[in-house]
């Protein structure tokens, strides 16, 4: 085994292992589904040769695994290759539930950044409904549904630390009546007084902000010590992740934020009749 060869390429080599067995594929069918020689397939398995997101990425299509488990390890290579960002999957509103459910729970830490709409993690079914059928979901009602199951967590006992920095603007989306607005507002401001994994802050309107994000973003820092922070830009066609620290400007822009944080406000007065 060189000597160079790095924790996070032992880490993904040997998971890469024991997906391609519960797969119940052998080294010779993955080589020869790839046009490698088998040795390629073994190297990579213990870590003795270099490989790259492209190469995990196959790997992980042709085993079948979870987006959630393919996030993780992309990250992983991601950070020990350098290689900057990758496009995980083709956007769509029922399967992303379900893959960000799974990101979601194994996480010790999620921070996340909305200039235009609330977080799912902190929507009303109605308000939820709303924003999914202006989306154009073909099913908005399971996909809320979805995205109530996915609120569970941050009341769990082992709940994620959930950091949301919002623009004031969010909270002016004109996505239904005013009636169904104002009680999502009020549930926003229970869920922040009420809420121990919950840290709610919001950027008033006017300020001079120290950054600028067009897009919102979210950052997951895993349970797992050696796996990379991951950061998450949804689209509709594409989800992109990023995880070199060097080259993900959702992180260097968070940072800008933390640094002038005590500026922002928490916990608005959302009440009024």
């Amino acid at each position: 085994m060189p000597r160079d060869a790095s924790a996070q390429r032992l880490r993904v080599g040997a998971e890469l292992r024991r997906l391609r067995l519960q797969a119940q594929l052998s080294g010779e069918f993955v080589a020869s589904a790839f046009g490698w020689a088998q040795s390629k397939v073994s190297r990579i398995e213990t870590g003795r040769t270099a490989y790259t997101v492209k190469d995990v990425a196959g790997l992980l299509a042709l085993y079948g695994v979870a987006d959630d488990v393919r996030a993780e390890l992309l990250g992983a290579t991601s950070e020990d290759t350098g290689e900057g960002a990758w496009i995980v999957r083709a956007g769509g509103f029922p399967r992303r539930q379900g893959s960000i459910s799974q990101l979601e729970s194994a996480a010790k830490r999620i921070m996340h950044h909305q200039p235009v709409v609330l977080p799912g993690l902190l929507q009303t079914y109605d308000y939820a409904l709303a924003v999914i059928s202006a989306a154009g979901a073909a099913d908005p009602a399971s996909v809320a549904a979805a995205r109530m199951k996915r609120q569970e967590m941050l009341a769990a006992k082992d709940a994620p630390r959930y950091e949301v920095v919002l623009d004031a603007r969010a909270l002016l989306l004109g996505v239904a009546d005013v009636h169904l607005v104002r009680a999502q507002l009020r549930s926003l401001a229970d869920r922040a007084a009420s809420l121990p994994s919950l840290d709610f802050r919001i950027i008033p309107l006017g300020m001079i902000a120290p950054a600028f994000s067009t897009v919102g973003f979210t950052l997951y820092d895993f349970k797992e010590p050696e796996s990379p922070t991951v950061a998450w830009v949804e689209s509709p066609t594409g989800d992109v992740y990023f995880s070199a620290r060097e080259e993900s400007h959702a992180i260097r822009y968070l940072e800008a934020l933390e640094a002038d944080i005590e500026r922002y406000l928490t916990g608005p007065d959302l009440g009024g009749s």
